[in-house]
């Protein structure tokens, strides 16, 4: 079951999270953080552009942790959209999927160094976006 909260509630959402993560070391819990606000504002947004007040009206594939699917509902830039892969898990030839990076950072899966910091770039970036789009 899903929570579902007003355009509002997910502005203001966007905005702690993202203030929170970015005045912590870095580490799971700021990228979290990071992770969550993204979602936040990206959904915000969506909410925004089809005039809609709560995430309960937005279509079901739109209700999840998916950042690719958000951002390409909101017509992103193809080379954001393509910089959000999976990351490699540190001691195992398994790889997280970009959408479930928050289950890694909240269960403490260890990633591999490098495609954790990409993936931290890009979700910097849509923090950035949504920031400019939100107009807080």
């Amino acid at each position: 079951m899903s929570v579902d909260v007003g355009r509002n509630q997910l502005r203001v959402s966007f905005s702690v999270q993202r203030d929170a993560a970015l005045s912590m070391p870095d580490g799971s819990p700021a990228a979290l953080l990071t992770f969550y606000g993204a979602e936040c504002g990206m959904k915000a947004a969506i909410l925004d552009r089809l005039g809609l007040r709560s995430t309960a009206q937005l279509p079901e594939h739109l209700r999840n942790h998916d950042l690719h699917r958000l951002a390409k509902e909101l017509r992103l830039p193809p080379s954001l959209c393509k910089r959000m892969q999976p990351c490699a898990s540190q001691n195992a030839h398994e790889q997280v999927a970009f959408a479930e990076l928050h289950q890694a950072w909240r269960y403490g899966r260890s990633l591999r160094r490098d495609h954790e910091k990409e993936a931290l770039a890009v979700l910097r970036e849509l923090l950035d976006w949504c920031r400019q789009e939100l107009r807080t």
